[in-house]
């Protein structure tokens, strides 16, 4: 991993409010500065931030700001500076921004995918300007309020380096003021409710339930990793009333499993409102997914398996279920990694929401081999689908 220079030019801000709120205002525990910081030391070794146009900077701002940066164990340069760093040997990462900007995507910087930037413009003299001045130029030339850029030295020379850039994904928040804590938060919670692989039962019913939740959990501050494990929590309640063999626990059991599953949607929900994705709530949320999928069709189907006369009949049945639930819930991930590749971000799925839906309604109504069977079924159609969708798709692309 590389070092970066997060660089923020407040040059055309002059509104001290606005610069305040920008850096310390929280918008569901998270100001847009501590989340674009965030985002930056998930891709970045180390990260100096450098402000630049600090003219617009009151004293108390600069103290606060550098009060941060003991806190949150980030490196600050000097409010006086008006220049960036010139490239050492190493090649230099400058993250640049225009304005206030809350980025929400950052893709680590490979040479293949950058475009070249000064390069021909160095016969008009571009390599006489500051590395400042070169990244601006580009900034204004693409249109763009943050650039990724990657800067070369030329040769040794002193003047500005070889600078390959890439736009990145941001928006302006400028425009929500005065009240840019308010238009932040708007903008939050629409961007954590879309998410394109969404099956029907959760746009249509789980998505709207888990809104509910997502806003007040997210608001006091509570870790999303917590609310999976509090999914969890329900889930496994839910197997253990499963368990018993009579009718009450076993419609209990479903009101539980609807719980876990509203929980389950809404700790992704919660991490987007705080600036919290990780690597590890995403593991741990699948991990206890699958762990709990599997529990809940061996549970329903427990009481049956040492009851009935055909008992081992049931508990085959079970397995073949269980087969297909895990290849379903694998071939998802790869389902959505391969529409992702090729740019369809709006696409239908079927998935664990809709086994949500038949194994609450069945349990409420007193079924317990129906269940196992509609979602063994239901999982093995929709494997099937996928297999045809991929199919359509990768022979269409290559007759064009």
């Amino acid at each position: 991993m590389l070092s970066a220079i997060y660089a923020i030019d407040l040059e055309n801000v002059s509104d001290p409010a606005l610069i305040s709120d920008y850096f310390f205002g929280r918008a569901y525990g998270s100001s847009c500065f501590a989340r674009n910081l965030q985002i930056l030391q998930r891709s970045f070794l180390a990260v100096t931030v450098a402000i630049v146009g600090t003219d617009n900077l009151a004293p108390e701002t600069w103290e606060k700001l550098r009060l941060l940066a003991e806190r949150q164990k980030f490196s600050l340069l000097s409010g006086a500076r008006q220049e960036l760093p010139r490239a050492d040997e190493q090649s230099l990462i400058v993250i640049y921004q225009s304005g206030l900007a809350l980025l929400t995507r950052l893709t680590p910087p490979e040479m293949a995918d950058m475009e070249a930037a000064g390069s021909a413009e160095s016969d008009n003299g571009s390599n006489k300007r500051s590395l400042l001045q070169a990244i601006r130029a580009a900034c204004q030339t693409q249109d763009a309020q943050i650039l990724l850029c990657q800067a070369f030295s030329i040769n040794g020379a002193q003047g500005v380096p070889f600078i390959l850039y890439r736009r990145q994904e941001a928006i302006n928040v400028a425009p929500m003021a005065p009240d840019l804590l308010r238009g932040v938060k708007r903008y939050l919670e629409v961007r954590a409710s879309q998410r394109s692989m969404d099956g029907p039962v959760s746009r249509l019913i789980v998505r709207h339930l888990c809104h509910l939740a997502s806003k007040p959990l997210a608001a006091a501050g509570v870790h999303p990793n917590y609310v999976t494990l509090a999914g969890a929590f329900f889930a496994f309640l839910a197997v253990l009333l499963f368990l018993d063999g009579r009718n009450l626990p076993l419609a209990i059991g479903g009101i539980c499993w609807l719980i876990g599953g509203i929980l389950d949607e809404a700790d992704g929900e919660v991490a987007r409102l705080q600036g919290k994705e990780s690597t590890f709530g995403s593991w741990l949320d699948l991990t206890l997914d699958r762990f709990f999928d599997a529990a809940m069709l061996l549970a329903l189907a427990w009481p049956l398996t040492s009851s009935e006369q055909h008992g081992e009949g049931y508990l085959i049945i079970t397995l073949c279920a269980l087969v297909a639930v895990s290849a379903s819930s694998y071939t998802g991930l790869l389902y959505d990694s391969w529409m992702r590749s090729k740019d369809r971000h709006a696409y239908f799925r079927l998935g664990r929401d809709v086994r949500i839906l038949i194994i609450t309604l069945s349990a409420l109504f007193g079924f317990r081999m129906l269940p196992i069977v509609l979602c063994g079924v239901f999982a093995a159609t929709e494997i099937c689908r996928r297999f045809w969708v991929c199919w359509r798709i990768e022979r269409s692309s290559r007759a064009i």
